[in-house]
């Protein structure tokens, strides 16, 4: 543990410094990636990662910002901020990135496990350490302070055309200008995408042929294998050179894996339609509306104002819009498993696994028509209103 806290130590002497040239937002992927010299994309993506795995990368990216000074100031803006040297950020604007840490981890920590953000955080100071352990002793690409000017020397002239000056009498002739050497061949980088693409095809060939035995090769699990494949490919590159254009595939491909992994999908056309219905009788509400991909919108306020309902919607990814009459007893139940936001009959709630439930008598108090509603999304917008 004393060598981890030393090497931790040495991070922050030696942290990375924002550079004011080819950054995105606070420059703080960008100043990690030269401070290690890797691939700015593989820092980038590391951060988008982490915002997904619970929002835990946003706090990390504004603390990054506060605590990593930009290039050419002496201190971070924090460190400004409490009068430990100058930054070229105002005191303004520090307030305002440590203001907007509240929601920030108000988000994360409301909408996850302590142990989830424990175990994110952890890892985030586990890739600090490694990076500082195996490229800590590279120089850095851009520094805290530019060096200043050296003045001249006591007694020189500020300009001397004729090269009279007393003190260069003596000095020696001017040593003749050095042969230019050839240009050197530089070696060329491994073609890592070529590399891993071809990798990738035989994973994709490999699951399709061990699919026919083994059920758990899944389009989902090829997914995952290839998502793996293009970023050890990505993570070689950065190191090596090359490969950067391999994100365009990985980024699809995080988007289709993540949907196969939160939704459920059973393959069945008929699971991808949606619903637009307005029943005017009781007996022509259905008892469930299910689909996986699609819509789900019922307008209930044709019914009669007597009798009673009941019905359950789920929707793995898309919409769900219910309208009920102004008088109507309503009992109700909404829930997103996996990721959405919910506003029913004025509760609301957003994020992962939600929901919200109650009985909202209308405006005429109990009696009259009585519907029972059950709405499950895993992703999605789930609204129940009354108009």
């Amino acid at each position: 543990m004393q060598g981890v806290a030393d090497t931790l130590r040495e991070f922050w002497v030696h942290r990375p410094v924002r550079p004011r040239a080819g950054r995105k937002a606070g420059g703080v992927a960008t100043g990690i990636a030269l401070r290690f010299q890797i691939d700015p994309v593989i820092v980038r993506i590391a951060f988008v990662a982490l915002a997904l795995s619970g929002g835990v990368g946003l706090p990390v990216y504004l603390a990054g910002w506060l605590l990593l000074p930009e290039e050419g100031d002496a201190v971070s803006p924090l460190e400004s901020l409490i009068n430990k040297g100058s930054s070229s950020m105002s005191h303004g604007q520090t307030v305002l990135l440590g203001i907007l840490m509240f929601p920030t981890l108000a988000f994360t920590f409301g909408g996850n496990s302590g142990f989830q953000v424990f175990v994110t955080l952890a890892a985030t100071v586990a890739c600090i350490y490694l990076l500082q352990k195996n490229r800590g002793h590279l120089q850095p690409a851009v520094t805290l302070t530019e060096p200043a000017p050296v003045p001249p020397a006591p007694g020189a002239p500020a300009w001397d055309p004729l090269g009279a000056a007393p003190f260069a009498w003596d000095l020696p002739e001017p040593a003749p200008a050095p042969t230019p050497k050839p240009p050197m061949h530089r070696p060329r980088k491994p073609r890592i995408g070529l590399m891993t693409l071809g990798v990738a095809t035989l994973v994709v060939a490999g699951s399709a042929i061990a699919g026919v035995w083994a059920p758990w090769f899944t389009v989902a699990h090829t997914i995952g294998l290839l998502i793996a494949v293009l970023a050890a490919g990505l993570l070689v590159g950065s190191f090596t050179g090359g490969g950067r254009g391999l994100v365009w595939l990985l980024i699809p491909l995080s988007v289709v894996g993540f949907g196969l992994t939160a939704i459920d999908f059973d393959g069945s056309p008929s699971k991808l339609s949606s619903f637009n219905e307005t029943p005017k009788t009781v007996g022509d509400v259905r008892d469930r509306y299910a689909t996986s991909v699609g819509s789900v919108m019922l307008d209930l306020r044709q019914l009669p104002d007597s009798g009673e309902v009941k019905t359950a919607i789920a929707v793995e990814l898309g919409e769900v819009r219910v309208h009920v009459p102004k008088n109507a007893d309503v009992t109700y139940r909404c829930e997103a498993s996996s990721i959405g936001d919910l506003d029913c009959l004025g509760k609301r709630a957003e994020g992962s696994s939600v929901d919200v439930s109650g009985k909202d008598l209308g405006e005429n108090g109990e009696g009259g028509l009585k519907i029972e509603l059950d709405v499950q999304a895993s992703v999605g917008e789930v609204k129940v209103l009354r108009d």
